[in-house]
Parts: C-alpha cells; sequence; structure tokens
C-alpha cells in the first residue's frame, strides 16, 4: 500500500513490525531536530516498503497509480495534546508526469501557513518516495527547498511513541468521508511515550491510495495525546480552471465541497 509520510508516529512503529520495540528520540517536548530525524527516517522506510511490495499484481499497480490524477486532493487534521493548536494538511495532485506526481502540500495552523509543492513517485517500486520539493510563495512563485524541509513539516504534525509493546487487537470499520465509506482495518497497540502508558490505534486500507486514513494515541485515563482525521477527499478542476485561465477561457464552475468525515476510532 502506498504509505505517503503523515504519521511519523504511526509508521515508524508499524514499519519494524506488530509487537517489535522501537526506540525513537522524537516526542512531545523534545528539539524539532529530533523529530525531523524520524521524519526522514520514515520517508526512507516508506521507499523500501514501496520497493518490497513491488511484486504485487500489475493489475493492483495499474488501478493504484491510475486512482490519483490532477485536481485529486486529501486533507487530514491533525490533534491532541501534543500541541497547542490543530493542524490541517492538505495535498492536491497539480500534475502528472509518467510515474511521477506534482502534488502541493499545504500545512495550515492557527498563526502560520507553509507550502511546498513536492515530486513524489508513483511507480509501483518506488511510490510515495519523495523525489524533489521547493517553496511555494504567496504570490505562488517557486524557490528551492530541500528533502530536509519536507521533513521537518510533516515532522510537525508527528508524535512518536517510544515502544510499542504488543498488538491489542484488529478490527474491520467503515470510515465516512464526504458522504463515502471507507473500508478499514483498524489495530489496537499497547505503547509507552516517556512514562506515560497509552493505546495506540491505526486506520488503513488497502483501497486509500494517499496512505493511512487516520490514527490516534490516547491515555489510560482517556487523555487524547495525538489524533490525526481524514477530514475531506475529493477532486477539484482546479488546475483545469488555472489552464484556462492563463489561456482566456471561461474556468469550468467550482465544485461543491466535500462534508467533513467521522472518524471512527472507539472501541
Amino acid at each position: 500500500m502506498n504509505r505517503p509520510l503523515l504519521f511519523a508516529a504511526l509508521t515508524s512503529i508499524l514499519a519494524v513490525g506488530c509487537g517489535a520495540g522501537l526506540e525513537t528520540n522524537a516526542r512531545a517536548g523534545h528539539p524539532r531536530g529530533a523529530a525531523a530525524k524520524v521524519a526522514a527516517e520514515t520517508r526512507r522506510e516508506v521507499a523500501q516498503h514501496a520497493q518490497d511490495g513491488a511484486d504485487k499484481s500489475s493489475r493492483s499497480a495499474e488501478k493504484t497509480a491510475a486512482a490519483r490524477q490532477p485536481g485529486d486532493y486529501v486533507a487530514y487534521r491533525f490533534s491532541g495534546s501534543f500541541r497547542k493548536a490543530p493542524l490541517l494538511l492538505t495535498q492536491r495532485v497539480i500534475a502528472r508526469e509518467g510515474d511521477v506526481l506534482v502534488v502541493d502540500v499545504t500545512l495550515e495552523g492557527d498563526k502560520e501557513t507553509e507550502a511546498l509543492r513536492v515530486r513524489m513517485s508513483d511507480a509501483p517500486s518506488r511510490r510515495g518516495e519523495i523525489l524533489g520539493a521547493a517553496w511555494i510563495d504567496a504570490d505562488g512563485a517557486e524557490r528551492p527547498a530541500t528533502l530536509a524541509a519536507y521533513d521537518a513539516m510533516m515532522a510537525k504534525t508527528a508524535l512518536a511513541a517510544d515502544e510499542n509493546e504488543e498488538v491489542l487487537g484488529t478490527e474491520a470499520v467503515n470510515v465516512d468521508v464526504g458522504g463515502a465509506a471507507i473500508a478499514c482495518q483498524k489495530t489496537s497497540f499497547r505503547v509507552r511515550i516517556g512514562k506515560t502508558k497509552a493505546t495506540m490505534r491505526t486506520l488503513q486500507s488497502d483501497d486509500f491510495v494517499w496512505g493511512d486514513v487516520g490514527g490516534e494515541i490516547t491515555t489510560e485515563d482517556g487523555r487524547v495525546l495525538y489524533r490525526a482525521e481524514l477530514v475531506d477527499r475529493g477532486h477539484t478542476d482546479a488546475p483545469l480552471r488555472a489552464t484556462a485561465a492563463a489561456a482566456g477561457a471561461a474556468p469550468p464552475p467550482e465544485p461543491r465541497p466535500a462534508t467533513v468525515a467521522q472518524s471512527d476510532y472507539e472501541d
């Protein structure tokens, strides 16, 4: 499954296998550089897992590759006590160049917004790997950026557990986003963050090409330390509108937005 770097807290644990302990240096309160290091390691894991999954059937690979086209977008909300205010992460495909997607990634907080334009491989053997990045200024101009800048952006959305103690169970659930249900597998883990014992739940779907559907980490007394929610997905003709405007033609009508998701995390 394609798993772009969205939840370093989740993928960094799952990548080493369920039930295996994983020690990391990035958690709430630690320097941003440490979190960025975890994000960079997770990005490499994404590429490695894409390589490991390259032997899947060509029909499945073609279905996944064809699923994302210019105008497709997805939005996630990150909240919980790991940060003061929620974050909204939006990814929008603006172009497809063979097996490479050009994706605008925007991270919005309560006081600032930052945007990167990334080139992302969609080839079966490298799906989800970030190939390059550029900052997008307010006027739409691009300026060079490093992959470290992308890792630092993603690190802001992450809370990494210190240890994954055991798998508690899995179950099939449906998550409604924009009026359409996504069939997911919800897996629960017992984890530790510092000295705090918590439960981590992940929502994954092989049919969702953007990656993980969501996840959360809660303490034993019910406090939400971290929550990642898929809040919107769909397609807009925004890239086509820009092309039409440049050519002096009338752009297509603005699409109606999808409804906000109602995620299923509770046992």
